[in-house]
Order: structure tokens, then C-alpha cells, then sequence
């Protein structure tokens, strides 16, 4: 179920500050004075910048866990019990496994 959560996690994280960045407007990426006064009345940001970074980090929680489509495979093998992804090297010892 750490599949699971991982995955809801990373994206309701993008979609909450997603939101929040499109009711800023552009101008939330760029962090001007009138952004950020806008932002503040709407409660969006914290410290200046809060929103953006936000946003930027919600990406990086994607990657972290495990790429999101990783974390599917893993649901999919081992939660909905799909057949895995074919592979060649499953039966090799780690050691053999070629490399680029």
C-alpha cells in the first residue's frame, strides 16, 4: 500500500500548487511585488516565494518516491496482480546484468 500512498501523495501534491500558481496567475512564477501582495490576500504563500517553490518541489516528490510510472508498475504487479513488464535479465545475478 506505500505504492499507493506514494503515488496519491505526489499527485495531489502537483495538483494542489498547480492550482494555487494558476490562481496567481503567470506573474506567480516570475515573484514580482504585485504577485506576491495577491498572493498574500488570497493566503497562497508563506514567506515571499512560498507558492513557486511549492510548485517546483511538488515536481521533485514525483521523483523521489520512485517515479510515478514506477510506482503504477509496482501497484499494477503486486496490488492488481497484472503480469510484470517482460525482461531478460529478471533470472541474472545483479552483477551480470548488462550495462550501457
Amino acid at each position: 500500500m506505500g505504492a499507493i500512498a506514494t503515488l496519491r501523495f505526489a499527485e495531489v501534491t502537483l495538483d494542489i500548487y498547480a492550482l494555487g500558481v494558476d490562481l496567481l496567475g503567470p506573474g506567480a512564477m516570475v515573484g514580482d511585488d504585485y504577485t506576491m501582495r495577491r498572493a498574500e490576500q488570497l493566503g497562497l504563500v508563506g514567506a515571499p516565494g512560498t507558492s513557486r517553490k511549492m510548485f517546483l518541489r511538488a515536481r521533485a516528490n514525483s521523483i523521489e518516491g520512485g517515479t510515478s510510472e514506477i510506482q503504477r508498475n509496482i501497484i499494477g504487479e503486486r496490488v492488481l496482480g497484472l503480469p510484470g513488464e517482460p525482461r531478460t535479465d529478471k533470472d541474472l545475478p545483479w552483477k551480470d546484468v548488462p550495462r550501457s
